[in-house]
C-alpha cells in the first residue's frame, strides 16, 4: 500500500475552498449586520425628528426630508433583502465545501490508519522472525 495518501492534493484544494467559502460567509454576515445597523440608525433618527413646522418653508423641508428618508429606507430594505439572499447562498456554499473537505479528511484518516496497521504488521512479522531465529539458535 502506498504510504502517501493519493488524494492529498485534492484534500489541500478542498481545504482552500472551505477557507475561501468561510471568508465569503464572514463577509456576507458583516455586510448584513452593517446594513441592519444603518437601518436601525435611520429609523431611530426618523423617530426622534421634530415634526413641528413653523412656516411653509420648514414644512416643505420637513416633507422633503421625510420623502428622502422613506426612499433611503426602501433602498436599505432592498439591500437587506439582497444581502439575505447572498448570505443564504454563502452559508450553503460553505456547508458544501465543509462537507466535501470532511469526506476527504475521513478518507485520509482511514488511509493513515491502514498504513499504520500495515507498518505495525510488518514490524511484528520482523520481530517474530527475529524471535524464531533466536529460538532456533537456542535449541541447537
Amino acid at each position: 500500500m502506498s504510504k502517501q495518501f493519493s488524494l492529498a492534493g485534492l484534500l489541500r484544494v478542498r481545504g482552500i475552498q472551505e477557507r475561501a467559502a468561510a471568508e465569503r460567509l464572514s463577509r456576507a454576515v458583516l455586510d448584513a449586520r452593517h446594513t441592519e445597523a444603518r437601518d436601525r440608525h435611520l429609523r431611530a433618527a426618523l423617530a426622534g425628528e421634530g415634526t413641528e413646522a413653523v412656516d411653509v418653508r420648514s414644512l416643505a423641508a420637513l416633507a422633503a426630508a421625510r420623502s428622502a428618508s422613506r426612499s433611503m429606507l426602501a433602498d436599505l430594505t432592498a439591500l437587506a433583502s439582497t444581502q439575505e439572499q447572498t448570505l443564504a447562498e454563502a452559508r450553503s456554499e460553505h456547508e458544501d465545501a465543509r462537507r466535501a473537505e470532511r469526506g476527504l479528511d475521513r478518507l485520509a484518516q482511514a488511509h493513515a490508519l491502514r498504513v499504520r496497521a500495515d507498518e505495525l504488521r510488518s514490524e511484528q512479522a520482523e520481530l517474530d522472525e527475529i524471535a524464531s531465529r533466536i529460538q532456533t539458535e537456542d535449541e541447537r
